[in-house]
C-alpha cells in the first residue's frame, strides 16, 4: 500500500453512492466511530478520487452507479492498493453472482438495508492495521 501523506491513526473510507443523502449519513457515522471519510456520488468521481494520494483504507460502495459501475470502482481500487477493502452494499446480492473472480481481494458484500454493526465489524482488522502502521511510522 503507497504511504499516507499524513499520519493518521485513522482509517479512511471512500463511501460511494449517488443518494447524496445516504452517502453523507453514513460518512457521518462512520465519522462518529472513529474513521475519517470522504464521499463520492458518482463511479467516476470515486475514480478520480482514486488517482490521488493519500488513497483510502476501505471503499464501500453501491453496486449501481451513474456513470461507472461499482465493480468497476472496486477493480480500479484494487490496482491501486492490493489491500484495500472493497464492501458492496446493494439491494441486489445475486448481480455479484458471475463478476468476483475480477474484483480481487479482499471484498465484502453487505445487503440493503444496511446491518452498520456488520459494516464495523468488517472494518476493525483494517483500524487494527491503520493503528499498527503508525505506531511504526
Amino acid at each position: 500500500m503507497e504511504a499516507r501523506l499524513t499520519a493518521s491513526p485513522r482509517a479512511l473510507v471512500l463511501v460511494i453512492d449517488d443518494d447524496a443523502r445516504s452517502a453523507c449519513l453514513l460518512a457521518r457515522m462512520l465519522q462518529s466511530d472513529g474513521y475519517d471519510t470522504e464521499v463520492a456520488n458518482d463511479g467516476a468521481i470515486a475514480i478520480a478520487r482514486l488517482t490521488r494520494d493519500p488513497l483510502p483504507d476501505a471503499v464501500v460502495t453501491e453496486l449501481h452507479l451513474p456513470l461507472v459501475d461499482g465493480l468497476a470502482v472496486a477493480r480500479y481500487a484494487h490496482s491501486r492498493s492490493a489491500e484495500m477493502l472493497i464492501v458492496f452494499v446493494t439491494a441486489h446480492p445475486h448481480a455479484l453472482e458471475g463478476p468476483t473472480s475480477r474484483i480481487g481481494d479482499p471484498w465484502a458484500l453487505l445487503t440493503k438495508p444496511l446491518d452498520y454493526t456488520e459494516l464495523l465489524a468488517l472494518f476493525a482488522p483494517l483500524s487494527a492495521r491503520v493503528a499498527a502502521a503508525n505506531t511504526v511510522a
